[in-house]
């Protein structure tokens, strides 16, 4: 029996994420994330989805998403699909990458979206691989705090809309939130 269809809402904002099978790593390399990256990149601009976060970690990855027509599990299908096959040939590997299908929950408010964004880009520092989400390469932060060009698939100037009209203040409140010990940091 196949398994029931998901609908997504046009316009809604998901985070997204997808783990390795059996907690395998999903990324072996730094080579392996910039080819995901490509992948993303190119599936981001196919889908017309707008990026407000990301972090890859080396056995899952953590997107925050905006879907413009509901399509989500289509274009998960075609990054997931893609990147998988592409891992599997360059390791010789030939099994499935992914456990399961992607999880997706629904931001249904202000806070939980903030809450959202701030736990994906500090999720390396949780999990101890840093102690701070600048030391971590492979997420949004540096381009979401002006420390580097943003990837053209990260929606920055989006993203600081939340936080203010002025894009210095925006990032600072960003970097404020993202640092605090509290859950919002006053945003």
């Amino acid at each position: 029996m196949p398994r029931p269809r998901r609908e997504f809402e046009a316009g809604g904002i998901y985070h997204v994420f997808s783990r390795g099978s059996n907690r395998r790593a999903i990324f072996r390399f730094d080579s392996d994330r910039v080819d995901f990256l490509g992948c993303f990149e190119s599936v981001v601009k196919r889908h017309e989805l707008t990026c407000f976060a990301y972090c890859l970690m080396p056995n899952h990855f953590h997107l925050v998403l905006q879907t413009p027509d509901g399509r989500l599990s289509e274009a998960m299908k075609a990054l997931n699909g893609r990147y998988a096959l592409r891992f599997n040939r360059r390791h010789g590997c030939d099994a499935h990458l992914f456990k399961n299908r992607f999880g997706a929950v629904a931001q249904t408010t202000d806070s939980q979206f903030l809450w959202t964004l701030r736990y994906v880009v500090r999720n390396p520092v949780d999990a101890g691989l840093c102690s701070d989400p600048g030391e971590w390469p492979w997420s949004s932060y540096h381009a979401s705090v002006g420390e580097i060009t943003p990837p053209s698939f990260v929606a920055v100037t989006r993203l600081w809309s939340y936080f203010g009209d002025v894009p210095e203040s925006a990032m600072a409140r960003y970097r404020s939130l993202v640092a605090s010990l509290s859950e919002f940091g006053g945003v």
